[in-house]
């Protein structure tokens, strides 16, 4: 018997046009006629086992690919577990749908059984949202909803279908829908790219700086090819991370609280920066008073919030940046600059004898060992607090996307569910997560979900029974009193991983955890590796000079 077409069938025939091959999320009775009509469909839906694991996940799956991710939940709690995670997709500027199931639209404003205001709770955290009342509405929101998730900066979008809608018969069997009407791009004064490119032929200090928009843009190409003519050299943000490949020669590392001495250094020195896809948050600036004080800088952004909102820009300009770059290309001389190239090399000999592991001691030198016998294009997804600096510090980038976390957020339990939606998406690549024992107890239960999917992820756990950034924290700010950090040792996670369907073993840091880093990797399906720290292993900041640990992590005290 012909099932007749109702809503939920011309929600998967966006999908479909959109390209959408995997949704992750958890169904509730008002998302149930969309779940039973994708049973239909080739859109595989994963079952996390928590709604804000599928918002990562489809985080995770956007970062991994460069496509738009795909979350699904229930009305109520379901769309309020999500929150988290389209925060964090938003903060990123990661392209993600969230579609929320919802009551009727009779119920609506009613109290009803689980109804919630998704609308209104996720606005500060969303690029755009819609509810769609009427069914004649629901291919064009949904097509609009993916045209602005992935155009202009890219970010969530929630779209909140309520039951009746979806379950209502429709006339259009074809999905049939009004063309969605694309504003036409903002196309910015030529004139001021010339400027940016005669500051920067004229300058004899230049730094890049890059950020997450050059991924988020396309970009990477077009920077490689403006830095390798300009012989310019560059650092990044933590999302800028792979940007450009780390083996080119110009790569300093990235900058910040955390960053790389190196970089910081360089950038403080400088007489010109041109800043590509950043928006110059506090963990890059710290003091923005003290921000390259001699650099007359340009700034080149997609969104015009971003430009000057932190940092005073002396060469703004508005536009796309895979666009931008690639007409600013031209206009940029090569110029040899041997002297900043000496300063940089000579100034690289110091922190390297005196730094040889940016500080990140037996710890980097493990995660070092597990980028060793990964694949070169192995994707390393690091959850955040200790285990997140230590991987930034310590990964080498071959590709754009080889290196996900959570910056602008930083959520801890992110990296877990982020390396499904990774692993989903890009199934021929090896995915490994590195996680402190704090973020892992946090979505502990997709465990479930690796194990009933198969999933081949390595999860490397560094565990020093604490929170350990705030342990250092502490440490260093507040006279080391100890307070609410200790999670304890009475955990036995390789038996917790082997009760759901996982293989793994415990070794330390301060021993040879060789063995165990080789039996990982020739492990077929996924395995977790628990690795022992002292709690007082540290990240060790690499600050700039005249600067306290304590200034460069928190800014000035009283």
């Amino acid at each position: 018997m012909k099932k007749e077409t109702i809503g939920a069938d011309i929600v998967v025939k966006i999908l479909l046009e959109e390209g959408v091959e995997a949704i992750f999320g958890y169904p509730g009775a008002n998302s149930l006629p969309l779940n039973d009509r994708l049973m239909d469909s080739p859109i595989k839906h994963y079952l996390m086992r928590h709604e804000q694991a599928a918002a990562h996940a489809a985080d995770g799956f956007a970062r991994a690919t460069g496509k738009v991710g795909v979350c699904m939940s229930t009305s109520g709690p379901g769309a309020t577990n999500l929150v988290t995670g389209i925060a964090t997709a938003f903060m990123d500027s990661t392209p993600i749908v969230a579609l929320t199931a919802q009551v009727n639209t009779s119920l609506l404003g009613q109290d009803a059984f689980q109804e919630t205001d998704i609308i209104g709770i996720t606005m500060p955290i969303v690029k755009h949202s819609f509810q769609v009342k009427k069914i004649e509405n629901l291919a064009s929101s949904l097509k609009q909803a993916f045209h602005i998730a992935q155009t202009g900066r890219p970010g969530p979008v929630v779209v909140d279908l309520p039951r009746d809608v979806l379950a209502r018969s429709c006339e259009c069997p074809n999905g049939d829908y009004d063309a969605v009407d694309m504003p036409d791009k903002e196309v910015d004064d030529p004139e001021q790219l010339e400027k940016i490119a005669r500051a920067l032929n004229k300058s004899e200090r230049p730094v890049v700086i890059l950020g997450g928009g050059v991924k988020l843009g396309h970009a990477t190409g077009e920077i490689k090819a403006l830095v390798e003519k300009a012989k310019i050299p560059f650092v990044t943000t933590m999302m800028g991370i792979g940007s450009v490949s780390a083996g080119n020669g110009y790569d300093l590392g990235f900058i910040g609280t955390h960053g790389y001495e190196l970089a910081n250094r360089m950038v403080h020195d400088s007489d010109f920066i041109l800043a590509v896809g950043t928006r110059f948050s506090d963990r890059s600036t710290s003091v923005v008073a003290e921000f390259a004080p001699m650099a007359t800088i340009a700034q080149i952004d997609i969104d015009p919030t971003s430009i000057g909102k932190i940092i005073h820009v002396d060469l703004p300009y508005i536009g796309d940046i895979k666009e931008t770059v690639t007409a600013l290309l031209p206009l940029v001389e090569p110029k040899e600059r041997a002297q900043w190239h000496e300063k940089i090399k000579k100034e690289k000999g110091i922190v390297c004898e005196n730094n040889p592991d940016n500080g990140c001691g037996r710890a980097g030198r493990m995660i070092s060992a597990i980028q060793g016998i990964m694949p070169d294009d192995a994707i390393a997804v690091a959850d955040v607090g200790l285990n997140q600096i230590w991987t930034v510090r310590t990964w080498r980038t071959h590709s754009p996307r080889n290196l996900i976390t959570s910056g602008g957020m930083g959520t801890m339990g992110f990296s877990l569910p982020a390396a499904i939606g990774a692993k989903v998406g890009m199934p021929d690549r090896g995915v490994v997560v590195i996680s402190g024992d704090g973020g892992f107890y946090m979505n502990i239960q997709e465990l479930a979900t690796i194990s009933y999917y198969n999933i081949p992820i390595k999860i490397v756990v560094i565990n020093n029974a604490h929170l350990g950034m705030i342990r250092q924290m502490q440490d260093l700010f507040f006279q080391s009193r100890f307070t609410t950090c200790e999670l304890g040792s009475g955990v036995d996670l390789i038996a917790v991983a082997r009760g759901f369907g996982i293989e793994g073993r415990r070794v330390a840091v301060d021993e040879d955890p060789q063995e165990g880093i080789l039996e990982m990797s020739r492990a077929c399906g996924p395995y977790l590796l628990e690795v022992v720290v002292d709690p007082e292993h540290y990240v060790y900041p690499i600050i700039p000079p005249g600067r306290s640990n304590v200034e460069m992590i928190f800014g000035k005290g009283e």
